[in-house]
C-alpha cells in the first residue's frame, strides 16, 4: 500500500481530496459536481479552499492546509503543527463558549489539514470596519468569549497538575518567537524589517525610535508575554480574526494559540478596534458619520472589557477553586492587573501593525497617502498613551476619555 506522504493541496487536487474524506459524504452527494474558490491570498501562512456544490452554495466546506514556511514571508520556516494545535483549541473552545467558533469536521495529521464549516454567510470584521457596518452582537460575544475561554482554561478553575499538562501540549515555541519579535523587539526601535507605508509618518516614527522609555516598556510587555502562562489564549486575536454578520459572531485562526497572559488577547482585541476607529478617517469623509461610527467602536471597546471583567468575576465566584482562590482583595488585584497589562498590548498590536512588519488592510486600503498618514497617526498617538500612561488608567472610561 503507497504510504500517504504531506503535499501541499492546489485548486486542481482539492476536489479529490475532499470526496476521499469522512466529510464527504456528510455534506455532499457521491456524484455532484464541485466547484473550488482559492482562499488564500486572504492570510499570510496557509492554503485556504472552499469547496461548494456547483448546484448549492449552501453546502460547502473549508479546507485549511498549514504551509511549511509563510506564504508572504517565504524564506520563514513554520512547523506543520500548529494545524493540530488549531484544531485542539477550537474544541475547547467549543467545549467552553459554544456556538462562537467555526465547527470542526475533521483533523488530517498526515496532510495537516482541518476541514471546518464554511462561514460564507460572515463577513470579515476588518472589512465591516471600513464599510462602517454596526454589529449590535459583537462587544458581548467578544467579552463572553474571552472570558470563558480564558478562565476555564487557567489556575483558577483546572486543578494544578492538570494545567501543568495542558501548560506542555499547547507548546507553541516558534509561533511564540514570531510574536516575540514582530509584537516586542522590532517596531519601537531601527529594525530592517519595520516599514511605514508614507513617509509623511517619518517624524512619528522618529520620535517613537527616541522614546527610550516606550522602549523600556515594550519591553516589560514582552516579559510577561514571554512569563506569564496564565490561560491558553488565542495569540492572534484581531479583527482579521472574527466573521460575523448582525446575528452571528465567530473567532478563527488560533493557530498561533499557547499558555501565556490573558491581557494578550483583550489588548489584541482593544488595539485593532482603536486602528478602526483610526482608519474612519478616511472611510467616512461625512464628519457627523464619522463620529457617530467612531463613538460606536468605542462604545465596543468598553462593551468588550466590561462584558469580560463581569463574566470573569461570575465565573471565579462560581467555578473557581475556593479554597485556593477565595480572596476578593486578590480577585480585584488581578483584573486590575489585567487591564493595566491589556492596555499595554493593546499599544504594542497597534505599533506592530502601522510601523512594524503586519501591516493591516484597514490602513493599507486607503489610497491618499496624505490621508493614510493622518489616520496611522491616530493610532500611533493612542498606542503611546495607552502604553505609557496605563498604570495611572484605572477604568476603561479613563482609557477611552485619552482618545477624545
Amino acid at each position: 500500500m503507497k504510504e500517504i506522504m504531506y503535499t501541499p493541496l492546489t485548486a486542481k487536487t482539492v476536489v479529490d481530496y475532499v470526496r476521499q474524506s469522512p466529510v464527504a459524504g456528510q455534506i455532499f452527494n457521491s456524484d455532484e459536481a464541485l466547484t473550488v474558490v482559492d482562499l488564500s491570498d486572504g492570510g499570510n501562512v496557509n492554503l485556504i479552499f472552499r469547496v461548494h456544490s456547483s448546484s448549492n452554495t449552501d453546502r460547502s466546506v473549508l479546507v485549511k492546509q498549514a504551509l511549511p514556511y509563510a506564504r508572504r514571508y517565504p524564506d520563514g520556516s513554520m512547523p506543520l503543527e500548529r494545524a493540530k494545535i488549531e484544531h485542539d483549541v477550537l474544541q475547547l473552545e467549543e467545549k467552553y463558549c459554544p456556538g462562537l467558533t467555526p465547527k470542526v469536521y475533521g483533523y488530517d495529521g498526515v496532510m495537516h489539514v482541518n476541514l471546518m464549516e464554511d462561514l460564507n454567510k460572515h463577513l470579515n470584521m476588518r472589512i465591516g470596519l471600513s464599510r462602517g457596518i454596526i454589529y449590535p452582537k459583537f462587544g458581548q460575544d467578544t467579552g463572553r468569549f474571552l472570558a470563558r475561554t480564558l478562565f476555564y482554561t487557567s489556575d483558577l478553575f483546572l486543578p494544578s497538575h492538570e494545567k501543568k499538562q495542558m501548560v506542555t501540549r499547547f507548546m507553541n515555541p516558534v509561533l511564540c518567537k514570531v510574536t516575540e519579535h514582530l509584537f516586542f523587539n522590532e517596531p519601537c526601535k531601527p529594525h530592517p524589517n519595520n516599514r511605514w507605508t508614507t513617509p509623511q509618518l517619518d517624524p512619528v516614527v522618529s520620535t517613537i525610535y527616541n522614546n527610550l522609555t516606550l522602549q523600556g516598556e515594550m519591553l516589560v510587555m514582552k516579559e510577561k508575554f514571554m512569563t506569564k502562562a496564565q490561560a491558553l489564549v488565542h495569540g492572534d486575536f484581531h479583527t482579521g480574526s472574527v466573521l460575523l454578520n448582525s446575528e452571528d459572531t465567530r473567532f478563527i485562526d488560533p493557530e498561533f494559540a499557547f499558555y501565556g497572559p490573558i491581557a494578550f488577547d483583550v489588548g489584541s482585541m482593544l488595539g485593532n478596534l482603536i486602528i478602526g476607529y483610526a482608519a474612519q478617517e478616511a472611510y467616512q469623509p461625512d464628519a457627523a458619520v464619522r463620529a457617530s461610527y467612531r463613538t460606536w467602536i468605542l462604545e465596543t471597546v468598553s462593551e468588550i472589557w466590561s462584558t469580560f471583567e463581569r463574566e470573569f468575576r461570575q465565573l471565579w465566584l462560581e467555578d473557581g477553586d475556593k479554597e485556593e482562590w477565595s480572596s476578593a482583595y486578590f480577585m480585584d488585584r488581578y483584573l486590575d492587573e489585567l487591564f493595566t497589562d491589556a492596555l499595554g498590548y493593546a499599544a504594542a498590536e497597534i505599533f506592530r501593525r502601522t510601523i512594524g512588519m503586519a501591516w493591516v488592510d484597514d490602513f493599507v486600503n486607503i489610497e491618499d497617502p496624505d490621508m493614510r498618514a493622518s489616520a496611522e497617526r491616530v493610532a500611533l498617538d493612542i498606542a503611546q498613551v495607552w502604553l505609557l500612561k496605563r498604570r495611572e488608567v484605572k477604568s476603561i472610561e479613563q482609557a477611552i476619555q485619552l482618545i477624545k
